[in-house]
This record gives C-alpha cells, structure tokens and sequence, in this order.
C-alpha cells in the first residue's frame, strides 16, 4: 500500500486496521501524522454529537400527546425537532465533506506521494536522464517544454489523485528537490508552505502547477525561474536549422 491508496482509505475509515494499512502507517511518519489528524476529528465529531438523551423522554412525550390530544401547539414542536435534526445533519456532512477535501488536497497528494517509501531512491540518484527522456515525460502528458532544466537525475509519468503528473528529481547544492508538474490543473497564485517535514512550494505555470519540495527551498527561485522558461518559453532552434 502506498501513501495515495491510504489516504484515499483514511478519508473513508478513519480507524484503518488492515494488516496492509498498519504496515504502511509504521513505517510513514506523514501518514501517521494524517492518521492522528483523522482520529482527532472522528473524535471531535462524536463528543459534538454525543446529546445525553433523557431515559424517560418516550413516556413524557405520550403522556404530552393523552395530556394534550388537540393541543395546536404540538405539531410546531414537533417540525421545530424535525428541523434541527435536518441543521445538524447538513452541518454534519458539511464537516465531513471539507475534513475530505482536505485531507485530499492536491498539495496533501504531492507531498504523500514524493515522501512514499518507493521514491526515496530517487533522492540519491546524482547522473542526470537524458533529456530526451524528460521531453518524452512531458510529451506523453501534452505539453511540449521549449527546454529541459539542467540536473534533472530522475523522471517518471505518475499519477497523483486524479491528476496526470511529471515527477522529476534535481540534484544539485543544498540536497536534492522533488519536482512535481501537474498538468491541466493551475493554482490560483503561488504560494510556500510546509508538509511532512519539508518546506515546498506551489507555482502556476502555463496551464498546469510546479512542486518543489525539499528539506531546504535555498534553490526554489532558479528551479522556479528555469520551469517557468522550459514551460512558458519559445523552443529553442537548432544551429543550421534557419
């Protein structure tokens, strides 16, 4: 199970307890802290609903109802439960709905799926691919780069949610950064945040968004600066080719 699958599982079932589920949470300090996040919620949730109900409350209603057999009055209180069950309801799947949506936010994915166990190879790599191979990433996704950034030591055509996705690696100084173009889905505006561990950034280019995520973000600017040419930027023309 990688990190993908059991988030998806986690939005569902909080209390994931499957020998596969328990394997990957062991070992994934991301998906624990998700895992935590998740119970906490569960458990909010429950204290919120958790309305100590009177153990007569049956016998006090049919005796209203003998005591009071045409009373006008009855039927208002019974539509004003009647909506307040209906309130607590919508509001209930209202926080459902947004705890999912953010416990499966785009940047939640990027971040679960450089951090799986299966990339951490990557990160070590130091030879860079061939650029042919990241024009050919990116060509297989729709989107033909003017250029190919520098030190890129690792590519690969992923899928991140919904999402078709480049996944590269760039070695350089300061460590490594995991670089992530997600296509046909464009941020509103750039924006730095943090996620398991690492500091990353989020930027809007052509028609898609840019990832970085690495333990320091000392090379985002020319990573970012270099993506945006190989992505915005007229191709470059061969020697001889005019």
């Amino acid at each position: 199970m990688d990190c993908l699958e059991f988030r998806r599982r986690l939005g569902s079932e909080p209390q994931v307890v499957d020998a596969a589920a328990q394997a990957h949470l062991a070992g994934c300090a991301g998906c624990a802290a998700a895992t935590t996040a998740a119970q906490a919620f569960e458990a909010r949730l429950a204290n919120a609903l958790a309305v100590a109900v009177p153990g007569d409350l049956a016998n006090r209603i049919l005796a209203a109802q003998r005591a009071n057999p045409v009373e006008t009055k009855q039927p208002r209180r019974r539509l004003g439960w009647i909506a307040l069950a209906a309130a607590a309801s919508l509001l209930l799947a209202f926080g459902v709905v947004r705890y999912q949506r953010a416990a499966q936010s785009l940047p939640d994915l990027v971040a679960a799926h450089v951090t799986a166990a299966e990339e951490h190879a990557a990160l070590a790599l130091q030879t860079p691919v061939p650029m042919v191979d990241v024009e050919q990433a990116f060509a297989d996704r729709g989107v033909k780069l003017a250029d190919v950034p520098p030190q890129v030591v690792y590519v690969a055509e992923c899928g991140i949610g919904r999402w078709p996705s480049v996944h590269m690696v760039s070695a350089g100084e300061g460590g490594p950064v995991s670089v992530v173009y997600v296509v046909r889905e464009r941020a509103t505006a750039s924006k730095d945040f943090r996620r398991d561990g690492l500091v990353a950034r989020e930027v809007p280019i052509a028609d898609g968004t840019l990832y970085m995520l690495a333990q320091s973000g000392q090379r985002f600017d020319a990573l970012e600066h270099a993506w945006r040419d190989a992505l915005e930027g007229l191709p470059k023309v061969a020697a001889g080719s005019l």
